[in-house]
């Protein structure tokens, strides 16, 4: 049985084909061409027209015709090419033909990939459904797209529903284990899905579909809750021997299988009372870890390394929280970690303050910002803490004295000779001590001394640029101050200290099912 398909050319007046040189350009005949294309040699039909393409390649009638003797030729991918180019560059009447041979080309294209990808054939007869359908929502009356669309859908129908069919009984196999059994009760479930897509009325699809979604999430529920029960096993990473952590992906496995069985059947208490016990074991192994990361806190002798392992456990217990909102061992934890970060975070802030008693002014700048940064954070962890509100303003303002004071000496020439780069590199660092302190204590005086400030830099880069020198833009990057070591910059440009553990930036789980067994050998 074949589908309806029209091999006509669209005709066109005074289409120019290629002429060799010294002999006079003839029009291209599609009168000549048609009986290549239905009957002879669309080939040469082809050829002919690929010439023409070459002087006017954007013409929508030659791309039109092009994918015709494409289509004719066998060229099903190339004709929905040209097919294309024509729709979109042509007026009404080619936009229309073309839209109906793209459904042509789309079915000729599953079609020939039935043998080897069946989800490929599925997936081009949707698309060959969607152009026919696209062109009875404009013309109800259209005669050969609702014939070719009837067809398609039949054929996709049947396609659906055997494909179904046969996953269906292969789940229900003795030797299948259970991974086997999800996968093709999945698989079963999808198919029936699409056919009623396709057909809403077919009372096979729609059967179809309800019993295998009651058998795969029985199937989930039933192996999501064996691996929700299996006993935790300790995992141990050997490039970090100190970090304790329990290995829980069978049991996060187990409680998406079981998540998306509920989702499948919402309507069974049981398997929600299975997905809450999942999730609260889950939660518990998470906060398990977090504990024994604040056990290794306390053996950690370091501020830096304090930090980092209780940013972790502070992890875990949020996330043992997103498993159970408002878990009580999971906010007792998730408290007591803050508290902790908030004494680690306020213990540095007073060294840095101890460190900042130096005459040397960018070193205090630095320690004092430092500090201050370390005290908001704390600050914003135990914000009931009354000593804070005390330290931060006498912090904030000790530094705001500093950067006043090293700004203004940063705006006096040294004596002596001092070279043009010299000069733009202290100009920046006293800009960048004028723009702090103006965030901290804004004041008509140091937006004064900033607009000063900037004037002198405009200048000194000029006369830079004039002599060939590459000064960076103002605002780009972080300028030396003079007097500091590089590795003092290296501190200042790190900015506030992090209260989140780092992370790289990778995808998290993909597919638009919790479980892998649901999502697993998919393409998203």
């Amino acid at each position: 049985m074949k589908t309806p398909v029209a091999l006509v050319l669209f005709a066109a007046a005074a289409m120019g084909a290629l002429a060799a040189p010294g002999i006079p350009e003839r029009p291209l005949d599609v009168a000549e061409l048609q009986p290549l294309v239905s009957n002879g040699d669309p080939n040469e039909a082809l050829r002919r027209i690929d010439g023409a393409l070459e002087r006017d390649p954007d013409n929508a009638r030659l791309l039109y015709n092009r994918g015709v003797a494409a289509y004719a030729a066998g060229l099903f991918g190339d004709s929905l090419v040209s097919f294309d180019r024509a729709e979109t560059g042509g007026g009404r009447k080619i936009a229309r033909l073309s839209r109906f041979q793209k459904g042509n080309a789309e079915y000729r294209l599953g079609d020939a990939a039935r043998a080897g990808n069946l989800d490929e054939t599925i997936s081009h007869w949707k698309q060959a459904l969607e152009n026919y359908h696209d062109l009875l929502k404009e013309n109800p009356g259209d005669e050969k797209a609702r014939a070719n669309h009837e067809f398609v859908k039949a054929r996709l129908l049947e396609i659906l529903l055997k494909d179904a069919e046969r996953h269906a009984q292969a789940a229900q196999d003795p030797r299948a284990n259970t991974t086997q059994k999800v996968e093709q009760l999945r698989n079963a479930f999808e198919k029936y899905h699409e056919a009623t897509q396709v057909a809403p009325e077919n009372t096979q699809a729609k059967e179809g579909e309800q019993k295998t979604r009651e058998q795969l999430a029985q199937a989930l529920a039933k192996e999501g809750k064996r691996l929700a029960s299996l006993p935790l096993q300790a995992r141990f990473n050997p490039r970090e021997p100190a970090l304790p952590d329990f290995d829980t992906r069978p049991l996060e496995e187990g409680v998406g299988m079981l998540e998306d069985a509920n989702r499948l059947a919402p309507e069974q208490p049981e398997i929600k009372k299975d997905l809450d016990q999942a999730k609260e074991k889950l939660a518990d192994a998470d906060v398990q870890r977090a504990n024994r990361y604040m056990e290794l806190e306390e053996r950690t002798p370091w501020a830096r390394e304090k930090l980092a392992v209780l940013r972790m456990g502070r992890e875990l217990a949020e996330k043992a929280l997103d498993q159970v909102p408002n878990y009580k061992p999971a906010e007792q934890t998730r408290d007591e970690i803050n508290r902790r970060l908030a004494r680690v975070h306020e213990d540095e802030g007073d060294v840095q303050v101890q460190q900042a008693q130096t005459p040397n002014l960018e070193q205090q700048t630095m320690a004092l910002s430092q500090a201050l940064d370390h005290y908001q954070q704390a600050n914003d962890l135990q914000p009931n803490q009354s000593q804070m509100p005390q330290k931060m303003q006498q912090t904030q303002a000790a530094l705001a004295k500093a950067l006043e004071k090293l700004a203004d000496k940063l705006m006096q020439s040294p004596k002596g000779k001092e070279a043009l780069e010299q000069a733009i590199a202290r100009l920046e660092g006293a800009d960048q001590a004028l723009n702090e302190l103006q965030g901290l204590q804004p004041s008509k005086e140091t937006q004064s001394k900033s607009e000063q400030v900037g004037q002198q830099l405009d200048g000194l880069r000029q006369q830079a640029a004039k002599k060939g020198q590459k000064p960076g833009p103002p605002g780009e990057g972080q300028p030396m101050i003079p007097g500091q070591g590089q590795q003092q910059q290296q501190m200042m440009m790190q900015g506030p200290p992090m209260d989140s553990r780092p992370k790289i930036n990778t995808p998290g789980q993909k597919g638009e099912w919790n479980s892998k067994a649901m999502n697993s050998g998919k393409d998203y």
